[in-house]
Formats: structure tokens, sequence, C-alpha cells
């Protein structure tokens, strides 16, 4: 099969998708554009190599999953919004961020960039210097309304944030731990363990500086009891650096990335949330979030009001038939509704004020 096959596709699907309803419309953008380099490919086959062509092929594919899955009706909007949010102070872009919906249990961040490889390889292509940086993370679809459970989704935004800005590597540079006498593993796989071990710390301190210990509990809850792997460290030992950092305890993992982030000219790891009360949730009221501390820190405080509920079963509106999943549910409304409150004064507001 040529590899012009696919791309006649995707042209399609990108060409639909930019008339897509999305709640923001630089997905729009995004897919007329993607659509256009796409279109451009076709016409050049000639010109650009098979290789080339297969290779922006499978990046149009990865892409296409988190463009659609940003749709209005598929995307967890209000957690995304409080992403954006949050990315906005480290990368100094107006980056997308965009969602896959998976059937499954988990969460994952995909580092593959589409309009870098078309800025860099396309050469015959004239972009106009568009150029957008695009968040791309998965989640599972049953959590699409449920952001109490989306607390993930802040690793994951760290990861992206460490690739983008190298912070890992850079820790790397600076203090590579000595591989243990004895361990059979060559220095190129021992390296790659500690940045992978890294990359792992960076994100759940990430995380934590968003959510607090929502994001040892979420992870708690996912992998229990994970030991330590080439990928990951241990949950027990990922939970202590975390805890460590909330704590002001002094702690190695947590010094590192200070030091490589005072390097990198970046913000520092440290608390940016404030728990706003939600004893609101008793009366089934949303939360009136006075600030942007307040956003953040609704994802803690919904947790542990969940948390607390679910053992307790005390809230007025919990009858004695009321379920795990009734509870929940009610909990995860009242929280996206909440959000969603914060967004629409603030964009009002934004209008009213110019």
């Amino acid at each position: 099969m040529t590899p012009d096959v696919n791309l006649h596709i995707l042209v399609r699907r990108f060409t639909q998708l930019s008339k897509a309803g999305f709640f923001d419309p630089a997905f729009m953008e995004f897919s007329k554009r993607t659509a256009d380099a796409t279109q451009h490919v076709l016409d050049e086959l000639n010109y650009y190599p098979d290789q080339v062509v297969r290779e922006f092929s499978d990046l149009l594919w990865n892409a296409l999953r988190f463009i659609s899955g940003s749709r209005s009706n598929d995307a967890p909007h209000e957690t995304q919004y409080v992403l954006r949010k949050a990315l906005s102070e480290w990368v100094q872009s107006d980056a997308l961020v965009s969602s896959a919906s998976l059937d499954d249990l988990g969460f994952y961040v995909s580092l593959a960039d589409l309009w870098s490889f078309i800025d860099k390889t396309l050469d015959r292509f004239d972009s106009g210097g568009y150029g957008p940086l695009i968040v791309q993370i998965g989640s599972p679809s049953a959590y699409q309304h449920r952001p109490v459970f989306c607390i993930p989704l802040f690793h994951e935004l760290g990861h992206f944030v460490d690739y983008h800005r190298k912070i890992t590597e850079v820790t790397i540079l600076q203090n590579l731990t000595q591989k243990p006498a004895g361990l059979t593993m060559s220095d190129a796989d021992w390296q790659q363990l500690c940045t992978n071990h890294r990359m792992e710390h960076f994100a759940d301190l990430f995380g934590a500086c968003y959510c607090g210990a929502a994001t040892n509990k979420s992870l708690e809850s996912i992998a229990p009891n994970a030991g330590n792997s080439f990928t990951h460290p241990a949950t027990h030992a990922r939970v202590k650096v975390v805890n460590d950092f909330l704590s002001g305890t002094q702690n190695p993992v947590v010094e590192l990335f200070q030091d490589a982030l005072v390097n990198l000219r970046l913000p520092k790891l440290e608390v940016r949330f404030v728990e706003p009360d939600v004893t609101c949730f008793e009366d089934v009221l949303t939360c009136k979030l006075q600030n942007e501390p307040e956003l953040y820190g609704l994802f803690l405080a919904s947790w542990n009001y969940l948390e607390t509920k679910l053992q307790t079963k005390t809230a007025p509106w919990i009858t004695g038939d009321a379920t795990t999943h009734t509870i929940e549910k009610t909990v995860n409304d009242l929280t996206e509704k909440s959000l969603r409150n914060f967004e629409i004064s603030e964009r009002w507001n934004d209008v009213i004020a110019n």
C-alpha cells in the first residue's frame, strides 16, 4: 500500500475537524492548517521521500487521536482549562491542551511533535509562521466528567514541561547518581534508569504544586504496591519525595530539581494552591472559587471531601440507599460545575474589561 492512501483519508478527516465544534477555536485552526500541510505533501509526493511521507503519516495519526478527543462533546474540558492555567507559568506560548479518550484506566502524554516535524522537514511548505505548541494527553473516557479522578493529568502535564524545558536532562548533567558497585547493568542503562526515575519524580512534584497530597492519593489508588522498575521508582519512594516537598522536609531529589530550575531560570517548585472550603457541598451547592490558587486547590478539597463521604456517608444529601456511585458522581458533578463557573466568570469579566 502506498503511503499516499492514508494521506487522502487524513486530509479529509482533518478538514472535517476544522469545521467541528470545539470549546477552543484554536483547535479548528490547528485542524485546518494540518489539512493544508497534508494536502501539500500529497501535491509534492514526487519530491518527498517515502520515509518522510510515512513518518509524517504516523505523526498525523497520533495527532488525530488527540484533536478528535478535544471536541466539545468528548473532552474533559474543565480539567483541560485548569491545566492550561498551570502550563502558562512554565511555557511562554498559547499552547493547546488536547486529549485522547481511552477505554481503559490509564493516563499518558505523547511527546510527538507534528508541527516541529513540518517546520523542519517539509521544506517546500510555507507555514506562514504557524507552529503551535500542543500538549497531547490521554485519560479514561469514563472520567470525562469526573475531574476529581483526573488529578493524574497534572502529573502528565509535568512530563510535558520537563520534556519541553529539559529539566531532568539538566539534573543528569549536574549530578548523575553513581552506579552501585556490583550492579550488572551497563553504564548507558544505568543513566537511562536514573533519567526515567527522575522524570517520574519531577512529574509527581509538578502535580503536587497544584494538587498537593491528592497527587499521592491518586497514585496510591492506581498503583498502591508498585515496586521499583526500570521506568518507575517504587510507589512508596515517590510518595515520600512528595510528602517531603509538601512538608518542607529537605530531600535530595527535590533539591536536584530546584537547582536545575534556578539554572534554567524557571519557576521554583512550590505550593501554588489554596484548599477552598467545600462545606457548601453539604447543601449540594457549587463552590465559589475566589482565585487561581483556590481553582487548583479544589482538586485536593474535593478529593478529601469525597474520601470522607465515602467512609462516613454523613452529608444530608446522602440517603440510606445511596451507593458509592451516587456519592462520587455528586461530588464530581459539584466539582465540575464549580470549575466551570469560575471559567465562565473569568471569560465574562474579560469581555467587560475589553
